[in-house]
């Protein structure tokens, strides 16, 4: 999870696919991104033999899958290529905003912005066309943001089911509109292990500990997430807390949360924490960028301030207490040693190859759903969300 402290006015990126482009972009996703960067040497994927046919048929498919690495659009992208299709992406506003080449990249590919702290209108237009066109695949990753723990699910943005039910409402006879839940699990190769001790030596180093490379690795990973936690809890709260780490952990979220939104209009909508934080970033960001009457620099600063709280509350949320000591497995490991180094240097390590798992599952028909009523045309997000988790988390299961 990467910090987003900036005051930059947001503007909407639309896909500028360009044929000549691909190609070229394809050879560079699996020589740079997928093989270097991200370290995926194989990429194992089932039912999207399914999803091709429907694409032929010129139905609408939008493509949901679980959000827990870096590499997740890479690899969609490549096995959606495999099969002969040509996925449009919808991603963070953030990614743009890294360099105009970046950005003129990312567009010419068909991936186009979001800003997901605020209401988008132009992306959820955008997203609606491209549904009902039905040339291609449409993917948006419905957790929205990276968590890093690839068998649990984070509550999932109803936006998703949002903008497929009114694309599902406008297709014309015969052409119907189809959610596809799509899995992605990461299993490292076994030397992996080797790697753990030097890199906790170094994040313990980063936070001014002595390493113990004698330690035990699980407790060694428990102690250091121990210790980050009472850091946070100490920088923010005065002190560090007590009781188990879940309980520090939601603690310290709903503190921070409630201090931010002490200071800005609450929004009733916004339940959970993930809401909240979105929430809290639009609002701060709308203060920030107010040209009639501007923030003075102490209140600047206050602004600023807000956010870095709302992003340590939005990093206490992703993290989950026992989800190391519930199955201390070598991915688990891996996985949380790579979060912790995310958080701590800012960006994730990729040592040692990984094998990506990827399983789309069964189809949900949408446009069948609202037809025999079992979906209501106002208010059908939830349910069909609801179903989205139902399904993602089978697959989360079944991908071992």
């Amino acid at each position: 999870m990467r910090r987003l402290r900036n005051d930059l006015p947001y503007t909407f990126r639309p896909p500028k696919l360009e044929n000549w482009l691909r190609p070229l972009g394809l050879a560079i996703n699996r020589a740079v991104h997928l093989k270097r960067k991200y370290r995926i040497a194989k990429i194992e994927a089932k039912g999207f033999e399914k999803v091709r046919e429907l694409n032929e048929a010129g139905h609408s498919v939008m493509l949901a899958p679980n959000h827990s690495d870096h590499s997740d659009p890479h690899v969609v992208m490549e096995i959606a290529s495999r099969h002969g299709m040509r996925p449009l992406f919808m991603a963070a506003r953030e990614i743009f905003e890294v360099s105009p080449i970046a950005s003129w990249a990312l567009q010419g590919m068909g991936v186009f912005s979001v800003d997901r702290d605020g209401p988008d209108l132009s992306a959820i237009k955008t997203a609606i066309t491209l549904l009902e066109k039905a040339a291609d695949p449409l993917v948006i990753f419905p957790e929205g943001e990276i968590y890093h723990h690839h068998r649990r699910l984070d509550p999932l943005n109803e936006g998703v089911a949002s903008i497929l039910l009114k694309a599902a409402a406008r297709l014309p006879a015969g052409k119907n509109a189809y959610l596809v839940p799509v899995g992605l699990r990461f299993f490292h190769d076994t030397e992996v292990e080797a790697t753990f001790s030097d890199r906790l030596s170094k994040l313990e180093d980063r936070i001014g500990w002595t390493p113990k490379p004698r330690m035990p690795i699980d407790d060694r990973i428990h102690r250091l997430g121990t210790g980050v936690l009472a850091l946070k809890e100490t920088e923010y709260l005065g002190q560090a807390g007590s009781g188990t780490v879940q309980d520090r952990l939601t603690r310290l979220c709903e503190e921070l949360l409630t201090l931010a939104e002490g200071r800005y209009p609450r929004d009733a909508k916004a339940v959970t924490p993930p809401e909240r934080v979105r929430a809290l970033r639009f609002r701060i960001r709308r203060r920030l960028l107010d040209g009639e009457k501007p923030p003075t620099p102490a209140e600047r600063e206050l602004l600023l301030d807000d956010l870095d709280r709302v992003f340590t509350a939005l990093q206490a949320h992703s993290y989950i207490g026992d989800y190391l000591l519930e199955d201390p497995t070598l991915d688990r490991r891996a996985e949380t040693i790579l979060k912790l180094e995310e958080d701590l240097y800012g960006f994730p390590t990729y040592p040692i190859d990984r094998t990506a798992r990827v399983i789309a599952g069964e189809p949900i028909c949408v446009s069948e759903m609202l037809v025999s009523g079992v979906l209501p045309a106002k208010g059908g997000a939830l349910p069909l969300t609801e179903l989205l988790e139902m399904r993602l988390d089978g697959l989360l299961s079944s991908a071992s």
